[in-house]
């Protein structure tokens, strides 16, 4: 199995990453997955606009849990670990074919194999830039459970369905804290059931970026910051979100930006 791997895997690349270079840089996205749920907190909702887990054209891959467990990590695959990667995604899912018209033409097969289910408002979306054009797809986990029920009449839901499953569980060994370059900040005043949390507040390191101003009169504000001072607010906000600033406490959230 490894020996044909490795013969077929010059061929695999050359069709894959050609296509991902239509669309930019090899460092642009080349897969990305998001999960948003549809009962969750506010905190909740603002980190799932981030998504869950990134592939880049040139190996980089940040990813977390889908349950805000832990945060993003990072992992840089190289040479055959970066092609192997590949390759296991074009033999299991058929990436390079998983197109919204491939799915959409098996849509009637799919509708009459499909198990009873239960919707829910959970919604998890993935794009693939491996293929021109790209491909948005956007479902509920329920429905593609329910439609990958038979890989002969409705293969590309099946591997829709299994593609989907493999993104929400990818993790590597090697992988390490990701500090990005780019992040959104959400302030707002400590909420009083929290106030037990202002002595132990941490004091906010960035005079450049006034946190009175960025929530402004709005309960909530927010704001894009980039380079040094995304990488201190993210290294401070992933451990500590009671933040004194100016004479006040706030409640600060973070999240990086991983996509243009």
């Amino acid at each position: 199995m490894t020996g044909n791997l490795i013969k077929w895997l010059p061929i695999i690349l050359a069709g894959l990453l050609t296509a991902a270079e239509v669309h930019g840089s090899e460092g642009d996205p080349a897969i990305w997955r998001k999960m948003v749920r549809a009962s969750t907190t506010v905190h909740e909702v603002f980190l799932s606009r981030t998504p869950q887990i990134v592939i880049y054209g040139n190996g980089l891959i940040v990813f977390r849990d889908d349950d805000f467990k832990t945060p993003h990590r990072q992992i840089r695959l190289e040479g055959e670990e970066l092609g192997g990667l590949y390759v296991v995604m074009q033999n299991s899912f058929g990436l390079s074919s998983l197109t919204n018209e491939w799915i959409d033409n098996e849509l009637p097969y799919a509708r009459s194999i499909q198990e009873p289910f239960r919707e829910s408002n959970d919604k998890v979306t993935i794009w693939i830039g491996l293929h021109a054009p790209p491909s948005r797809h956007t479902y509920s986990p329920a429905l593609l459970k329910a439609r990958s029920v038979n890989d002969v009449i409705a293969p590309a839901w099946n591997a829709m369905y299994k593609f989907n499953n493999f993104l929400s569980g990818f993790s590597h060994p090697g992988a390490q804290p990701f500090v990005p370059d780019r992040v959104e900040i959400a302030v707002q005043k400590l909420p009083g059931y929290m106030e037990d949390q202002s002595e132990d507040a941490m004091d906010w390191p960035l005079d450049a970026i006034d946190l009175a101003e960025v929530k402004g009169k709005r309960p909530r504000g927010y704001r894009e910051l980039a380079g040094s001072d995304a990488r201190e607010a993210y290294r401070l906000l992933t451990e500590h979100q009671a933040i004194r600033s100016g004479g006040q406490v706030y409640l600060v959230w973070v999240r990086p930006l991983l996509l243009p």
